[in-house]
């Protein structure tokens, strides 16, 4: 690639010695060579210095930034992204592990599109040992019109895949809310689509994605739960001015415990419904996207009411599935869920 943009990865570092060197390795053998990685020891404890220095003495593109007392996530990576000198910023975590042709894929696809801000990619799921679980998880979004709609309940882009152009990581820095707490992610998605920027997923699996006992998902799940919940019901009120109760909102957002009635479960559903025909308006192109998004939803609704529901839940569950038969059926519903269930779910990030 000539003349190749300069890329900064930001790679935040915290106890990390098991599995660093392979991800080192996987940015520093990218076919898109022009690039820095810019490692963040967050205070580890063990030997996750010494393994970043000795990566720095043998290529000069390594970067080291230490916190002298653990920061935790948000605060390190707004410091990564300060740093940055690339025209691009990537994220990646210690864990994860890189195709070779990720950035190079990611900068051609998003350096000739002015109107996209954020491209990111589909993930293969490892285990602690390397192992592959299941099939490569493909984006649910693809094109920008999509990403838009699938945000207002869910996150449109696998966080640890993330390339953006620098100026946008910049506008707009990982929030320090308490509601961004183990959500920083889709927070910061939700802004950027609110000021108008555009995001694409590549329909490539280009990093893998280490799914590990001791996960954000699994440590902090309630918070997790809530302060998603919380981005979400910002999201959808300033998007479309729309304020479902909060059971019918924990329903579409698919955030279904025991303190959801069988009227919030077909609230949210018809709630789903209106957001799904007011967007088929507002993105014309992206109409077949938006309606298998929303048969997805469906899918992931009626199956996790049935499994996490009251008894009444789950009886109209049963009902609601008739109504919702045709597009249940859709192959893109029937194709999501032979992949999501068969697999035993993923790592929602």
């Amino acid at each position: 690639m000539s003349h190749a943009p300069l890329v900064s990865v930001v790679l935040p570092c915290f106890d990390a010695e098991r599995f660093l060197p392979e991800a080192l390795d996987s940015l520093l053998g990218q076919t898109h060579g022009h690039l820095e990685i810019i490692a963040i020891d967050d205070g580890s404890r063990d030997a996750t210095p010494g393994i970043l220095e000795g990566s720095a003495a043998r290529d000069e593109r390594v970067r080291i930034l230490r916190n002298e007392t653990n920061l935790g996530l948000i605060r390190t990576l707004n410091r990564g992204v300060a740093e940055a000198r690339g025209e691009f910023i990537a994220r990646m975590d210690a864990d994860d592990i890189s195709a070779p042709q990720r950035i190079e894929r990611q900068v051609e696809a998003l350096a000739p599109r002015s109107e996209i801000g954020v491209v990111a990619t589909g993930v293969e799921l490892i285990d602690e040992e390397g192992r592959v679980i299941g099939r490569p998880v493909r984006p649910r979004s693809l094109e920008p019109g999509a990403a838009r709609f699938m945000a207002l309940f869910a996150t449109p882009l696998a966080h640890p895949t993330l390339l953006a152009r620098a100026s946008v990581m910049r506008t707009h820095s990982y929030g320090a809310s308490d509601d961004s707490l183990h959500t920083e992610d889709y927070e910061l998605f939700t802004r950027m689509l609110a000021a108008g920027v555009g995001f694409l997923n590549l329909d490539e699996p280009l990093v893998a994605y280490r799914v590990g006992s001791e996960g954000v998902s699994r440590r902090h799940e309630t918070i997790q739960v809530d302060n998603f919940v919380t981005c979400a019901r910002r999201h959808l009120e300033r998007t479309l001015d729309l304020r479902p109760k909060p059971g019918a909102h924990r329903v579409l957002v698919n955030r279904i415990d025991r303190a959801v009635t069988a009227r919030d479960l077909s609230e949210g559903l018809r709630c789903l419904d209106r957001i799904e025909e007011s967007f088929m308006a507002r993105e014309p192109r992206s109409v077949l996207e938006i309606a298998g998004i929303a048969d997805e939803q469906r899918v992931d609704v009626l199956v996790q009411a049935a499994l996490k529901g009251t008894t009444a839940v789950r009886l109209a569950a049963g009902g609601l599935t008739l109504r919702y038969g045709r597009r249940l059926l859709s192959p893109r519903a029937r194709r999501y869920l032979g992949a999501k269930y068969r697999r035993g779910g993923r790592r929602s990030r």
